[in-house]
């Protein structure tokens, strides 16, 4: 649906034309290959590295077994001292539902969710977290098992690629915008040479 695009081209703008240096962590997939896959829109990832924007590898081990208690607590300790070190305004938790997928429970995820929400507030940053919807719920959030994330947010964006008689078609919808008017209607948005248009 292009959900790491996004995130990735608001850090680059922030870093570019905002002064707001920025973090991506990445639970999906390796730094070089984030940032391989972002070479071609042009956005000289290179030139903004590790100053203006941290790629932060978070991706859990494929042999990681679930035992005793695990929280994200370490995680932030280690994002927040990288943070400082670069004055980072932005921050990117790029599938979050890939490190959720690790606690035993919804009652697990709901806490870990909190204390990351908890985090956010507390360092004051601008932050984008990214999920996957399930299959059955592409229009609405409050239907995914992440839904109750919504209620905790200041804006919540839906993206999704579906295909219409062979035609690709990606949309966005605001879902909400905590204290601001805004279109409810699905936008229509192409990927490009440089990123969203």
């Amino acid at each position: 649906s292009g959900k790491s695009i996004f995130a990735m081209q608001c850090l680059v703008h922030g870093a570019r034309y905002c002064d707001e240096p920025g973090i991506f962590v990445a639970f999906e997939e390796r730094p070089t290959r984030i940032a391989a896959n972002f070479e071609g829109f042009g956005w000289g990832l290179g030139a903004l590295q590790p100053t203006q924007l941290a790629i932060i590898d978070a991706q859990p081990s494929p042999d990681l077994v679930q035992s005793g208690t695990f929280d994200i607590g370490g995680m932030l300790a280690v994002l927040e001292a990288q943070a400082r070190s670069m004055g980072a305004r932005r921050i990117v938790f790029d599938a979050l539902d890939i490190v959720l997928a690790l606690l035993p429970d919804a009652g697990a995820q709901r806490r870990e969710v909190y204390r990351l929400h908890d985090w956010l507030n507390a360092c004051g940053f601008t932050a984008i977290i990214t999920t996957k919807l399930d299959g059955n719920s592409i229009h609405a959030v409050g239907q995914d098992a992440y839904g109750f994330m919504q209620f905790m947010v200041d804006c919540a964006v839906v993206l999704n690629h579906t295909m219409a008689m062979g035609v690709s078609q990606r949309n966005l919808r605001v879902q909400k915008y905590r204290g601001s008017a805004f279109d409810e209607n699905e936008s229509p948005f192409v990927i490009g040479a440089g990123g969203f248009a």
